[in-house]
């Protein structure tokens, strides 16, 4: 993918100081770990600038966090840019929002937007991971290819521990964790499988638990009494994912989470763009036409789909 750039690239590694902008939406930010990963590898120094969750999804990596909810704040973003001595901002938003804290600190900028001092051409039939992966482009060696070959989140030994004791004061035996809501919309559109509430109600073969939001747990107990619910953060959350057979999600946040932890995930996509937001790693299900799957089709895959080998 060309980038079109106005300022000098940047070849020598003791010039590079990187500042990474994540997105501000869970799903999205999930999707940069392969970029992250590709600049840790690199040996490039960066430091990643995101909400106050991403602390938690990448506690276990090596990457350096500033994670707090004032990255919003474009004024106490762009004094964090001044203060670190970046060399370039990489800005995974592609709004003038994120771009106005490293024009205000006087940070060269890469990015989509067009004001980008490195623009890169965003390429739409490219999947989301792919479309972040291009932004460090011309920070890694020519010759780097993305792959996915098994590049999962680490997660701690204390979250595995946790979701085992977690997992078993609830279940003996296997079990399906099932994600049934979806935060933002998509141009105003649900993006919640309309047959949620016939599969949950329906599913004798395995136990399901429910693995939702905080805002969501009082809906899903009353939509959904008979069900158990949790409701923890997001490392301990895709630990249980992991240990479950199958993790049915919507195109959502936990979908990625799960996918990019490692889970066996099942996607089910009807009003997004499954050729951009697909499962990194995982499965989902899309009729021909884009609509929703029935749920007859989501009760064939999953018998023809066993279970994963536990990590």
């Amino acid at each position: 993918m060309p980038i079109k750039a106005n300022k000098k690239s940047f070849t020598s590694r003791g010039e590079v100081r990187l500042a990474i902008r994540l997105p501000n939406w869970l799903g999205d930010t999930l999707m940069t770990y392969p970029l992250l990963r590709a600049l840790s590898d690199e040996g490039l120094e960066f430091t990643c600038f995101g909400h106050s969750w991403v602390a938690d999804i990448f506690s276990a990596t090596n990457f350096e966090m500033v994670s707090d909810d004032r990255v919003s704040n474009k004024r106490w973003l762009a004094k964090q840019y001044r203060q670190g001595k970046f060399s370039n901002v990489l800005v995974c938003p592609p709004s003038s929002s994120a771009l106005i804290p490293p024009l205000l600190a006087g940070v060269p900028t890469t990015g989509y937007h067009p004001l980008c001092a490195q623009r890169v051409t965003n390429e739409i039939d490219l999947h989301r991971v792919e479309q972040y992966f291009e932004l460090g482009r011309a920070f890694y060696e020519k010759s780097l290819v993305l792959d996915r070959e098994s590049n999962f989140i680490p997660l701690g030994p204390e979250k595995i521990s946790e979701a085992d004791l977690l997992v078993s004061e609830m279940v003996d035996g296997e079990f399906l964790v099932v994600c049934p809501y979806a935060t933002n919309r998509h141009h105003g559109v649900n993006k919640e499988w309309p047959h949620w509430r016939e599969f949950i109600e329906g599913y004798k073969e395995k136990k399901l638990i429910g693995i939702v939001a905080p805002q969501d747990e009082i809906r899903f107990k009353k939509e959904f009494p008979k069900t158990d619910v949790l409701s923890t953060n997001l490392t301990l959350a895709a630990s249980i994912m992991r240990r479950a057979e199958h993790v049915i999600t919507n195109d959502s946040g936990a979908m990625h989470l799960a996918s990019f932890f490692g889970a066996n995930v099942t996607g089910l996509i009807g009003v997004t763009d499954f050729e951009e937001t697909q499962p990194w790693f995982g499965s989902y299900l899309v009729n021909k036409d884009e609509t929703w799957v029935s749920l007859d089709k989501l009760k064939t895959h999953l018998a023809q789909t066993g279970p994963i080998a536990k990590k």
